[in-house]
């Protein structure tokens, strides 16, 4: 056989006298496998004494915990302002209040003079309360009612919340209807031309009036604060 193919062979030296085991993969392999233990513990103990390793492990995930709870608590925070800004609940007495109170503020009825003004007075507060008691008995407006008998209402069809605060208890609504004037020459003058009034049957002057009122809580009373007609009629 060339020696150049021949198989390697382990040759064991051995000493005068000294027996060869019979087995010899079965002598060798145990100091192997000491070895291999002695490694791993060492590659352990080499982990377990580096600084930081088990820290760095941790790191990721407490940033990731840190930046959700950030989201949540700027998604909580814009919740809370949408709630404030529209909430989902609003009460119904702004509703009924801001009907009540443009009924009576523009209600007159010739034959109860005193009792039509007493209303709208008490329909209203603050500054606007005042501006309307100044022009009904001083500005001449009652005396000119009364001398063509005339009768005044406000016909709601519809009332819209603008703006309600948080602690509900001041409002702004957009109310929707027609003032209607009757006296006895209503029936006989026309419209004003361009105009958003007509003539009803019965001889009244019907005009589209959309006014935006804010109320107020006053004394667990609802109040008009604010009066602003928006058409031109």
């Amino acid at each position: 056989m060339d020696p150049a193919t021949r198989p390697a062979t382990a040759e064991v030296p051995t000493t005068a006298g000294a027996s060869v085991p019979e087995q010899e993969g079965a002598g060798t392999a145990a100091p192997a496998r000491a070895r291999t233990r002695r490694t791993s513990s060492s590659a352990g103990a080499r982990a377990a004494a580096a600084p930081g390793a088990g820290v760095r492990r941790r790191v990721p995930a407490a940033a990731l915990v840190l930046a959700l709870l950030c989201v949540l608590a700027a998604a909580g925070g814009g919740v809370l302002l949408w709630q404030r800004l529209h909430p989902s609940h609003v009460d119904p007495e702004i509703f009924a209040a801001a009907r009540d109170g443009i009924q009576a503020v523009y209600a007159y009825d010739y034959e109860d003079s005193e009792g039509s003004v007493q209303g709208k007075l008490d329909a209203l507060t603050g500054d606007l309360r005042e501006q309307y008691e100044r022009d009904l008995t001083e500005g001449g407006i009652i005396s000119s009612y009364e001398q063509v008998s005339a009768t005044t209402r406000y016909e709601v069809l519809d009332i819209g919340l603008q703006q309600v605060d948080e602690s509900q208890d001041s409002a702004t609504v957009v109310v929707f209807g027609q003032y209607v004037l009757e006296s006895v020459n209503s029936g006989t003058q026309p419209a004003p031309e361009g105009s958003e009034c007509q003539v009803t049957p019965e001889g009244a002057q019907s005009c589209v009036q959309t006014v935006r009122v804010t109320l107020v809580d006053v004394d667990g009373d609802w109040k008009i604060s604010e009066l602003t007609v928006l058409t031109t009629s």
